[in-house]
């Protein structure tokens, strides 16, 4: 004799063999796993978008200076304007993120350069090559006269602190290893590459590129401790130099 209670387990097992059935037959595009992110951790097409908006407000802020709207970044980096203000609710915070993004390329770059380097100095000429390659005199164009407001903060003092103390393992072992003045210090180097990053906006992209380049070689070689012997170098005249712009203005 059935009970009211037996009905309902009956019922309740029908309802459960009925919809395992419905998820056995959809498709796989149907069905949605379960979130596995850890608690906090975004999702990959958000971070995709993080990522994407501050490469392109580097490069957009660079070229159309610190004063370009955020709607065209948004619109540079084929966002909606809604999920630019989601991850950057305001001017500040974007260039917050890039100078952050620009000390983690530092980081990595001189990381990278101790770990992979077997001589000091080999690994502190990559780095200073390296941070001009990255053309960081892009993110001061960035910053603008912002900088100030967003320099002081806890993320962009502590990666400053680990960029210094990598840096000055560099340093440190660089001394060591006899290839480096003695009255050059981590302080000195970081100095040198702030200088040497900037840039030379008034000149031709090309030609301000093998400026810099050719001022990197100078002071490296004027950083170390015995200067090794290398071909001579043609000096860039002013001559030269003229008819290099000259060149590139009719080109």
């Amino acid at each position: 004799m059935d009970t009211p209670l037996s009905g309902e387990i009956v019922s309740a097992f029908r309802r459960y063999a009925a919809v395992e059935s419905h998820v056995k037959r959809s498709p796989a595009h149907e069905r949605r796993p379960a979130d596995m992110r850890a608690p906090g951790q975004p999702r990959a097409d958000a971070q995709r978008n993080r990522e994407l908006i501050i490469d392109t407000a580097r490069g957009v802020f660079a070229e159309h200076g610190p004063d370009t709207t955020m709607d065209e970044v948004a619109r540079l980096a084929g966002v909606g304007a809604g999920t630019l203000y989601r991850h950057f609710p305001d001017r500040d915070s974007l260039i917050h993120a890039v100078l952050a993004d620009a000390l983690e390329r530092m980081i990595a770059l001189a990381q990278k350069a101790r770990e992979e380097e077997t001589w000091a100095w080999d690994a502190l000429s990559r780095f200073v090559h390296g941070c001009a390659d990255l053309r960081l005199d892009l993110l001061i164009s960035v910053a603008g006269a912002q900088a100030h407001r967003v320099a002081g903060t806890p993320e962009i003092d502590e990666g400053r602190v680990r960029l210094l103390e990598v840096l000055d393992q560099i340093v440190s072992a660089a001394h060591d290893e006899g290839a480096l003045r003695t009255d050059v210090g981590t302080g000195d180097v970081m100095g040198v590459v702030g200088l040497l990053v900037r840039g030379l906006p008034t000149l031709p992209a090309d030609l301000g590129d093998e400026l810099r380049e050719r001022a990197v070689r100078l002071v490296l070689a004027g950083m170390r401790a015995h200067p090794a012997p290398s071909p001579p170098e043609e000096p860039l005249t002013a001559g030269a130099l003229t008819r290099r712009l000259s060149a590139e203005r009719h080109s």
